[in-house]
């Protein structure tokens, strides 16, 4: 970073660094196997409230703005810690389909931070009808309809990228949506854009 952030980088409150500061931090060179975690937990709360601002604390992506530290190890937090920053994960990943990111963005954006890809993956099939296929359906077919793709990140790493495409083109998700589109109770829009993601899925596979 610039001499003069670094010069005033400490003099903010945490709650009040500026964006630029936290840019310039996360744009800066860093030690290959991560940075220490008192400078990760003191940055942390600054960093997942720019996170639910909508804002990219990494200007390459959202996805990168927790993979400095092995965040999502619970091992390395106080069981208050961990309550939160697990509560964060579990809220954001929910969050209404207005939001600026990507389900897929935000799944690669923890599983890069150190949770777990099952349990991300597991929280995405049991989101509520709406929201599962509010999302889904604005990452994929918004503009497109049933003509939309299955988008991914390239920030995946290569492993994870397979278990991922794997599961957007799964049965699993195939069927929980199938279920949507012909059930008798959903709301008309919500059938018609589940139907859309499914033959998405089904011409993706």
């Amino acid at each position: 970073m610039t001499q003069a952030t670094a010069e005033d980088f400490f003099r903010p409150n945490i709650a009040e660094l500026p964006l630029d500061y936290l840019r310039e931090w996360f744009g800066a060179a860093y030690p290959a196997g991560g940075v220490n975690q008192l400078i990760w937990a003191y940055l942390l709360p600054r960093t997942l409230e720019v996170i639910a601002m909508g804002e990219e604390p990494d200007v390459n992506g959202i996805e990168l703005s927790l993979s400095r530290f092995d965040t999502g190890n619970p091992g390395h937090w106080s069981a208050a810690q961990w309550s939160v920053l697990d509560r964060f994960r579990g809220q954001f990943l929910n969050t209404a389909p207005s939001r600026h990111h990507a389900l897929d963005e935000t799944l690669c954006m923890f599983r890069r931070g150190g949770w777990q890809l099952d349990d991300l993956l597991a929280q995405v099939l049991a989101m509520p009808d709406e929201d599962i296929v509010g999302r889904l359906w604005q990452d994929w077919c918004d503009g497109f309809g049933a003509y939309g793709y299955v988008s991914t990140t390239n920030f995946w790493q290569t492993a994870d990228a397979a278990r991922v495409r794997d599961f957007y083109e799964s049965d699993a998700l195939r069927n929980r949506l199938e279920s949507i589109a012909l059930s008798d109770s959903a709301v008309a829009d919500i059938a018609a854009k589940a139907s859309d993601l499914v033959s998405v899925i089904e011409r993706a596979a």
